[in-house]
């Protein structure tokens, strides 16, 4: 639209404007300078300009700096009263030109002009600026209180931090303008020529590709994952550094466009997508994060390009069978590199030994077992081939090669003018050759790359409400298990709070297909060479529901549950004696053919008449739920009566596609079966499943029998050294016992045999025992004989499954996480330890995911998350010493030498890239073992000797010259019991009585060693003071005293430190431990089969024979059918056989205890067992108490089967003084 009426004779003050003789512009003289030159203007434009808050900012700046220099000559002159300067009082009568399709800004307000006869003083105050009221004014105090008034009679903002609207979050800064007007970009101090500087940047520059050192470090702070800014913040920070007169401090538009160049630079790998549906979303290319691993040398010298036969061995993914025998074809690692030549699978070569054609290339040692001291070498699996007269004979035998040995390639060879064919069975090898992929790279080395890739749910908020983003990382898994731990490893890939879950894993898909058929071309900086780089999936990870999601299953409450193979059925099938058998074994394996079968016979049933019907019941019969075409048979069944519709809009649901390309695009995914390649997490199945399930009821156990306190004195109380756990807060795990998280049942799970050993019944602390045994196995990182492991593991799984089903027979059915145990074997089997496909390390990610929703606008959401872990990925590439392709020069470049040092001598940067720092400390109190702990004074370590032992350390002598320094330890040794403890089957340990003089050399490790309560029947509390805010209170805590028998148990439940602590236990004691708690395990689950149909029946006693089990919460109606609280607490009360223990009697120190009053359960010799908790007994002092038999089988450690006492079967000892708490009064 044509602009008219602009009018051009206005009054400009001089000292803000000025005119231009040639072209008649209007030059802005406050405002900062662009590229060296002032700003210029029409006319026209002059008023838009003003209203602009780039030049309100220049002109108040200017303001108080002519104001500062006025109070200056103020206070060394006597002069009058100063009176206002005419130019600081402008006439705007030009109004912004209208136009109907731009919003209007507002104009500056309008003052009077007067003729300028003072120039000596410039400005006026800027209270009185805005007031066209005021003619004169003093220099004196502000009125704050009229200044407000005389605002809110404009109608002007009073407060710039106005409170956000409630749908918004509390305390959260919106950044809205993260695409601000160029005039607003330039806040702070303006560097002249910086742009330019940019945009002529040398590559010798010491802070290349960074214009200079200061924007580099901006960049640096403000681009970490970990510590998000706002804008406000940034504006804030950079102002901040102007006042306390740092140099050089770049303005937020020069910081966004060095950003801009880094990443013109290096590439921007995010894109577009659009899905069928119709919804948006973007997504990181996979083909630049792979690029960025194998030209970064934090990463790339940590590879393992090819897979590892362990031999026994196993720690990595590239050590499990998936990557070394099950890869297909086209995915195995095609090429190798031996003296700069590059040999291809499939290809006629010659070795030092003849000619031989590889078809696989892996890692191996053929001279030695002990992968630790042997040097890994690269082998190849392939044909010898024999050259005779009718050509090339080759021989189906396959045999191992060292890779060193080749000589000649299948080019060198076919410039051989004597090379013949091959003989006419041999035909089919030379009919791959050569190999495609050589002409395809270009002669570069192609190796494949495996992917590990998560998917989650997550919130965007920090706060409690829900908002729900569906988010996909990545990780290289050719990189070892401890890289992947780090977050600077984990790659953000794609989110969305729109698209579905499918939607992003389709994404996801396309983009490694797109790269693995175009090869991804990159420097590879440990060869210092080009490489072209194919990747694939190698398995999903994630929780259970979304791994059911993923291989369109129907989720947890199916009837057949498991999404890795077709156990289950209808619930009276699986309650048979047959059915319930088979859920503690793995049924047959499911199939991604299978599945799409199943899946289009859905949608074939939809369009039947009782489709929904037919479409349920094919659900119920094969557990197949595919989220991707549910749209397209939820539409079918509501067409259903529409027979003449139904076909058209079938087709126009298609949309051109083919069926096939509506459904999971994981089921045909290249190198991925998804039944198989989704693993069991044990995050979710292990910590937030079975162990979380056996905490709700034994918490529930001890609340019923009035024991928490107990239970929280003795976890205060516990030896926690050796553990590296810090999240054992007593008070806080007994006060939320149903809030806790995954690192606190991973902590319990390593402890809680020593605090329940006598709380709970036998079965229960058995329970908590096995899953010790489970933990320890399942955390392992380093597997030393996979075999022996996994028998270890099976047995174990086996014995926690038998004693789940004897406390609650029906967990097998309604908890299928039980049944997921069985599958673990496997997975180990096929990918490596578990915590190879453990999710924790992504879940950590997904707090630095949350902060950049937070500084968000949240207009596009994926779009802000992918563009700010681009440059966060481009920023941590560069700064650590990545490789990229410079497009002018097309050589591979990487960050000058100023880059590379600053990120080398500054830890804390470090850390904000995610790039651990080792910290090293040697405190005069403490020495530092082998491994790395800090074991102090009075704690126990694993020592070195002829053979591994324990200790106490009790004295540290340090050198003379240096305190710090630790010459000798003095420990005094514990000795191994020859027979494991008889409740908890644990090793046993003896304090011995001598000293030992050691090397701080001879210190291995910490080890978490526990008095042995139990045998000593430590029953002695006192109150002591409790600790807050590292202040001693006058609040009191009950506290254990240990007994001084020197009898001590080895925590073999830990997670720190397992390898060490299993090589210093007796190999006797190893074996009595790993001993099966039952011998005929069909036994005990045929009898809960039986529990659970009994039940069923409404008569759990003839199921049993006996109390009902432990986790059983029996609920009996009240004669009176009432519904009160008390009366279903009576209700809802357990069946607890043991006994349970008194509140304990406050006595006088001069009183004698008496008789304990006995409370529980029990059974005469001459009645039958009921189960049904009578009335206590009370006796007095004065009357013994009588001679009872406990009815139950007790199973003791070392006897498989129930042991018969004289006096009869019983689960608990007597009670007597020796096993009662007692508490001496004041």
């Amino acid at each position: 639209m044509a602009r008219t009426g602009c009018q051009r004779s206005i009054p400009l003050d001089p000292q803000v404007f000025s005119i231009q003789k040639l072209g008649g512009c209007v030059i802005c003289k406050v405002c900062p300078q662009r590229n060296g030159k002032l700003r210029a203007m029409k006319a026209c434009h002059v008023a838009e300009h003003c209203a602009t808050k780039l030049h309100k900012d220049s002109f108040i700046l200017s303001l108080r700096t002519q104001e500062k220099k006025n109070r200056s000559l103020l206070a060394r002159s006597l002069s009058p009263p100063l009176t206002p300067a005419a130019h600081s009082r402008l006439t705007y009568d030009l109004s912004p030109p209208e136009d109907p399709e731009r919003p209007t800004t507002p104009s500056p307000p309008s003052v009077t002009s007067a003729e300028d006869d003072d120039n000596d003083h410039d400005h006026e105050q800027l209270p009185q600026l805005w007031d066209p009221s005021t003619q004169m004014f003093a220099i004196e105090e502000p009125d704050l209180y009229s200044e407000l008034i005389a605002a809110r009679n404009r109608g002007d903002t009073l407060f710039t931090c106005s409170l956000q609207p409630l749908a918004d979050e509390l305390g959260l800064d919106d950044d809205d303008m993260l695409d601000p007007p160029p005039d607003d970009n330039e806040f702070g101090l303006f560097l002249e020529d910086e742009e330019d500087h940019i945009n002529n940047q040398r590559m010798d520059d010491s802070t290349y590709p960074w214009p200079s050192k200061a924007t580099f470090i901006t960049d640096l702070l403000f681009g970490s994952t970990r510590l998000r800014f706002s804008e406000a913040q940034k504006k804030a920070v950079l102002s901040w550094a102007r006042e306390m007169g740092a140099q050089n401090v770049p303005t937020l538009y020069a910081l966004r466009k060095a950003q801009d160049h880094v990443r013109s630079c290096v590439g921007n790998p995010t894109c577009k997508v659009t899905a069928s549906s119709g919804n948006i979303f973007y997504i990181n290319a996979i083909g630049s994060a792979i690029a960025k691993d194998y030209s970064n040398p934090l990463t790339r010298f940590s590879m393992h390009d090819y897979p590892e036969d362990g031999r026994g061995n196993m720690s990595q993914v590239h050590h499990g069978s998936k990557m070394l025998h099950e890869l297909p074809e086209e995915l195995l690692v095609p090429s190798v590199r031996v003296n700069n030549n590059i040999y291809f699978r499939n290809e006629l070569l010659q070795s030092t030994t003849g000619f031989f054609i590889p078809t696989r290339f892996f890692q191996g040692n053929i001279s030695s077992r002990d992968a630790e001291r042997a040097s890994l070498q690269v082998l190849a699996l392939g044909h010898p081939v024999v050259r005779t007269e009718a050509g090339f004979a080759v021989d189906p035998e396959r045999v191992i090669l060292e890779v060193s040995s080749f000589q000649r390639t299948y080019i060198d060879l076919q410039t051989d003018v004597h090379l013949c064919g091959f003989t006419s069975t041999s035909q089919s090898f030379a009919a791959g050759m050569p190999n495609p992929l050589r002409e395809k790279s270009n002669g570069r080395l192609v190796l494949t790359v495996p992917l590990i890739i998560f998917m989650d749910d997550v919130s965007g908020n920090v706060s409690k409400q829900w908002n729900k983003h569906h988010a996909v990382y990545m990780s290289n898994a050719s990189m070892p298990r401890e890289m992947l731990e780090k977050e600077f490893c984990v790659r953000f890939v794609s989110s969305s709070p729109h698209a579905s879950p499918m939607e992003l894993i389709k994404a996801v898909k396309e983009s490694i297909a797109a790269a693995a058929e175009e090869g991804i071309v990159a420097y590879d900086c440990k060869h210092r060479d080009e490489v072209m780089l194919i990747p694939y999936g190698l398995f999903e990870a994630g929780d259970n529901p979304m791994q059911a999601e993923e291989c369109s299953h129907g989720g947890l409450h199916c009837n057949y549950f498991c999404r890795t193979c077709k156990v289950g059925g209808t619930m009276s099938m699986k309650q048979s004696d047959e059915g319930y058998l088979k859920l503690f074994e793995i049924g047959e394996l499911r199939r991604p053919e299978e599945t799409i079968q199943q899946i289009l016979e859905q949608i074939e049933l939809s369009k039947l008449s009782g489709g929904t019907t037919k479409v349920q019941n094919a659900v119920s019969l094969t557990g197949t739920r595919d989220t991707t075409s549910a749209s397209i048979v939820d539409r079918l069944l509501e067409l259903g009566k529409l027979r003449q519709t139904l076909e058209r809009e079938y087709e126009e649901m298609l949309g051109g596609l083919s069926v096939e390309d509506h459904i999971n695009p994981l089921l045909d995914m290249p190198g991925l079966n998804i039944h198989q390649d989704t693993p069991t997490e044990i995050l979710h199945t292990i910590l937030l499943g079975v162990v979380k399930y056996f905490w709700g009821q034994t918490i529930w156990i001890l609340d019923k029998a009035h024991l928490v306190k107990t239970f929280q004195t003795r976890l205060d109380n516990i030896n926690k050294d050796g553990l590296n756990s810090p999240t054992l807060g007593a008070e806080y795990i007994c006060r939320y016992s149903g809030s806790l998280i995954g690192k606190h049942f991973k902590s319990l799970a390593q402890l809680m045999p020593f605090l329940i050993y006598d709380l709970v019944p036998s079965t229960v602390l058995n329970g908590w025992t096995v899953i010790g045994q489970l933990v320890v196995l399942l955390w392992h990182t380093r597997i030393d004989d996979i075999e022996e492991y996994l028998t270890r593991l099976t047995r174990t799984i086996d014995d926690f499954l038998n004693i789940s089903v004897q406390c609650a027979p029906s967990i097998i059915l309604t908890k299928s996480k039980f049944h997921f145990l069985l599958h673990i074997p496997a997975y180990i089997r096929r990918f490596g330890p578990p915590i190879l496909f453990s999710t924790e390390r992504f879940e950590s990610f997904n707090s630095v995911f949350r902060l950049s929703c937070v500084h968000s606008n949240r207009q596009a959401p994926s779009r802000d998350s992918c563009n700010a872990f681009a440059y966060n990925d481009i920023l941590k590439h560069v700064a650590t010493g990545g490789f990229w392709m410079e497009s002018k020069s097309k050589r591979w470049m990487h960050a000058a030498p100023g880059v590379l040092n600053y990120i080398a001598n500054h830890p804390e940067q470090r850390h904000l890239l995610g790039v651990p720092t080792v910290h090293e400390n040697h405190p005069a109190s403490s020495v530092i073992a082998v491994n790395g702990d800090k074991v102090t004074i009075g704690k126990y370590a694993i020592l070195r000797g002829n053979e591994l032992s324990i200790g106490k350390i009790v004295e540290i002598i340090v050198s003379e010259s240096n305190t710090r320094l630790a010459t000798h330890v003095v420990v005094r040794p514990l000795h191994f019991l020859p027979d494991i403890h008889p409740q908890l089957r644990l090793p046993q340990l003896q304090l011995a009585d001598e000293d030992r003089l050691l090397l701080p050399s001879d210190i291995l490790s910490a080890v978490n060693v526990q008095h042995d309560c139990a045998s000593s029947s430590c029953d002695e509390f006192v109150s002591v003071n409790t600790r807050q805010e590292r202040t001693e209170t006058t609040k009191m805590k009950t506290s254990l005293i240990h007994k001084n028998t020197g009898r001590f148990v080895l925590n073999a439940h830990s997670l720190h430190n397992y390898a060490l602590i299993s090589q210093v236990i007796p190999h006797p004691l190893r074996m009595a431990m790993n001993l099966p708690y039952f011998p005929n395990s069909r036994e005990v689950r045929l009898k809960a089969a039986r529990a659970v149909r009994a039940k069923k029946a409404g008569n759990p006693a003839e199921g049993t024979g006996s109390a009902p089990p432990v986790f059983e919460r029996t609920t009996r109606k009240s004669k009176q059918g009432g519904k009160g609280k008390k009366a279903q607490q009576v209700a809802a009360g357990p069946s607890l056989q043991p006994p349970i223990p008194p509140t304990p009697v406050h006595l006088t120190a001069s009183h004698p205890p008496p008789i304990p009053a006995y409370a529980g359960p029990y059974h005469h010799a001459m009645q039958p067992p009921t189960g049904i908790p009578p009335t206590p007994v009370h006796l007095t002092a004065s009357h013994p108490p009588p001679m009872l038999a406990y009815a139950g089988p007790y199973h003791h450690a070392m006897y498989p089967s129930p042991y018969v006492f004289p006096q009869g079967p019983f689960m608990y000892p007597l009670p007597s003084p020796a096993n009662t708490h007692w508490h001496a009064g004041p």
